[in-house]
């Protein structure tokens, strides 16, 4: 019995709330509509509301010319109201002026159809809308998995890392236990960086506020050299920064900009070939400060290129084996919060400059 119960909830059809003061709009939007839908009636906006109180409707078509409260109202308290921030709504009007539809995007509306409408056309209409909410729901999902995944695992990775530490300090072990030991700290290290990157890149997508303050960003960019002053030695990297270097400040949240750079230079210097350089530049405009990061490295194949900024498209900035494809899209993200940009221009096997630039206050 709970078998067949279960196979009937799951092809349950999609709700769709029908309103108008019109009763033969009604009666016609029902007809084009009722045979592949579930679908509910209101005759005013008041009542549009109240049936949403137990009726949640994947698409509302909204008549705008209403008594009372008028489609643009319905729409905009709709918006208001997160338990249908995923729901479509198509404003259904026999007026067919830019000025109205402009009015209804503004107030959160997702479409407009004209009366007379086609059945056709009304019930196609439905059937994108209802695409693109699924789309817009399995993204917030995959957004919400991996929120869940970066805060659940840091608590159990701080255990394995700081015991992996410990372990690594007894000087009992054999060879072969180091090795097993480094082996267990290294992939930790691994697995902390990419939650570390994955909670970053939710927050960003998710619209977080930024925590700004006037602050010069050539002090930092110098505090970030000397921090990877050790772990280039070790790789036979040579830092190189520009002698002189511009004091303007700029308003930005330094914790994650800061990051952001730590991200961008880990991988210059990982990437470069021995006894390369990665060379830092920090230059002002009349508009902006740019700052370029310049390696020597394996550089990024062309057919790479378009596919940078996406998020786990590729491993890492340069197809490599830690970071999962999240460092420049983390960066995008980032400048886009700060109203700049980001560019990157690269030759395979020579090297990648990195472009940063910050649009300064008027």
């Amino acid at each position: 019995m709970e078998q067949k119960q279960l196979k009937l909830s799951m092809k349950q059809k999609n709700k769709v709330l029908l309103v108008d003061d019109d009763t033969i709009n009604l009666k016609m939007m029902q007809l084009a509509l009722e045979k592949n839908y579930q679908t509910r009636q209101a005759r005013s906006g008041e009542e549009a509301l109240q049936v949403m109180q137990e009726f949640t409707p994947d698409v509302i078509l909204l008549d705008i010319s209403m008594p009372g409260m008028d489609g643009y109202e319905v729409c905009r308290q709709v918006r208001q109201d997160k338990r249908h921030c995923f729901t479509k709504i198509i404003l259904v009007s026999a007026r067919e002026g830019v000025h109205e539809r402009l009015k209804g995007y503004g107030v959160g509306a997702d479409d407009y159809i004209t009366k007379p409408f086609v059945n056709r056309e009304l019930e196609a209409k439905v059937q994108v809308f209802l695409r693109l909410k699924r789309t817009e729901e399995v993204d917030q999902l995959k957004g919400d998995v991996l929120k869940l995944f970066s805060h659940e695992t840091r608590t159990p990775l701080n255990g394995i890392l700081g015991a992996a530490s410990l372990l690594g300090e007894d000087r009992s072990l054999d060879e072969d236990q180091q090795t097993l030991v480094n082996l267990i700290e290294n992939c930790g290290k691994q697995l902390f960086d990419l939650v570390q990157k994955t909670t970053l890149l939710c927050d960003l997508k998710s619209g977080q506020p930024l925590n700004k303050s006037e602050q010069p960003l050539a002090m930092h960019l110098q505090e970030l050299i000397t921090s990877f002053e050790r772990i280039a030695l070790e790789k036979q990297v040579k830092l190189c920064l520009m002698e002189s270097l511009p004091p303007t400040s700029i308003d930005a949240d330094w914790t994650i900009l800061v990051q952001t750079l730590h991200y961008i230079t880990d991988n210059a210097i990982k990437y470069s070939n021995a006894k390369g350089e990665v060379q830092f530049s920090l230059e002002q405009t009349e508009n902006s400060l740019v700052l370029k990061i310049t390696d020597q490295g394996i550089g990024i194949k062309e057919e790479w290129m378009g596919k940078i900024f996406d998020e786990f498209a590729i491993n890492d900035v340069k197809h490599h084996q830690k970071g999962q494809g999240l460092s420049l899209a983390i960066a995008k993200y980032v400048m886009e919060a700060h109203q700049g940009s980001i560019q990157v221009e690269s030759v395979y096997t020579q090297g990648t400059t990195v472009t940063l630039i910050f649009p300064l206050s008027a």
